[in-house]
């Protein structure tokens, strides 16, 4: 790897750890969630159908699928989410949000693009397309572990 890209590497995971650290502040804050239930909750208000398949959620979040397991207990707990069957014709585990899931999100959402927002205010918004994308191709590729 060059010192260039390495660089990068590093400075995009202190951004990252950056703006965690500043999501889960406020999101803890004024609406008992951290960033890591918020993206789990988010991905689930996102999908269609309020549900997607617990191997495909933990992939997505790049978490083991033990503590996948282990976070949806909690959420359960709190009715924010559930784990169900697929529908017919389909057995696999699936994560589902709840109603008082979705009316945490739509108080939380507001929060974080504000956050967000101040996050990126600095970068030339012509740019963002484009610094989107790149970030999502690192996202998509699955770097091969040493």
């Amino acid at each position: 790897m060059s010192t260039d890209a390495l660089g990068f590497c590093l400075d995009l995971g202190r951004a990252h750890a950056s703006l965690s650290l500043k999501l889960n502040e406020d999101l803890g804050a004024f609406h008992g969630l951290d960033y890591e239930d918020f993206t789990l909750l988010h991905l689930l208000l996102r999908a269609g159908n309020g549900r997607v398949p617990m191997a495909e959620l933990a992939h997505t979040l790049g978490l083991p699928m033990s503590a996948l397991i282990r976070k949806m207990v909690l959420l359960e707990k709190t009715g924010l989410a559930e784990r169900m069957t697929g529908t017919e014709g389909d057995n696999r585990r699936h994560a589902v949000i709840r109603g008082g899931g979705k009316q945490l999100m739509q108080a939380a959402l507001p929060t974080v693009e504000a956050i967000c927002a101040d996050a990126v205010k600095s970068l030339d918004p012509q740019r963002l397309p484009d610094l989107h994308a790149a970030l999502r191709t690192l996202c998509d590729h699955d770097t091969p572990h040493a």
